[in-house]
C-alpha cells in the first residue's frame, strides 16, 4: 500500500503556527530540521493521516488535543491501522519507524474532565527519524518489511 506525503510544516518555536514547506530535512535520530521539536527520543516527528484534521473539525466536543496537535508530516492515502509501533515508513531519501500514538490528554480540556475519549485518540502519531533525508511534498509514502 501506498501513501503520499501532502504537507509538511515545522514549528519554528514553542507555540508558534505551522510554517508550511515544499521539503524539509529530516536528521537522523533527531527529527525535522528546524523544528522546535527536534529533540531526539521517542517523539520526533508528528505524523497525522490527510483529512482527520479537517473531519475532526466538523465533530462537535473536539476537545483541546485537536487544537493543539501540532503534526510534522500529513499522509494522504493511508489509514491509520496500518501504522503500529515499529512500523516502518520510507518517504522520499529517509525512513521513518513509528513509536506510538496519541499523546496526554489536557485535564482542563471538556472532554478529559467529561471522560469522552478524545476525538484525536489513535488518530496521531509519532516517529522517529532511522534514516536521516530530504522528504517532499509528493513524494510516496511506503511501508517497509
Amino acid at each position: 500500500m501506498r501513501g503520499i506525503i501532502e504537507k509538511i510544516k515545522f514549528y519554528p518555536e514553542k507555540g508558534s503556527v505551522g510554517l508550511e514547506m515544499v521539503e524539509g530535512f529530516f536528521i537522523e535520530n533527531l527529527g525535522l530540521e528546524g523544528d522546535f521539536h527536534a529533540k531526539g527520543g521517542e517523539r520526533q516527528i508528528s505524523l497525522l493521516v490527510s483529512g482527520e484534521r479537517e473531519r475532526l473539525m466538523k465533530q462537535e466536543g473536539k476537545g483541546l488535543c485537536l487544537s493543539r496537535f501540532k503534526e510534522n508530516i500529513s499522509i494522504y492515502g493511508l489509514t491509520t491501522d496500518l501504522f503500529r509501533p515499529g512500523t516502518r515508513l520510507e518517504a522520499g531519501e529517509a525512513v521513518l519507524e513509528i513509536t506510538g500514538e496519541t499523546k496526554h490528554c489536557h485535564e482542563e480540556c471538556e472532554l478529559f474532565e467529561s471522560g469522552k475519549t478524545c476525538s484525536l485518540a489513535g488518530l496521531n502519531l509519532f516517529a522517529k527519524v532511522l534514516k536521516g533525508g530530504v522528504i517532499r511534498t509528493g513524494d510516496g509514502v511506503e511501508i517497509a518489511d
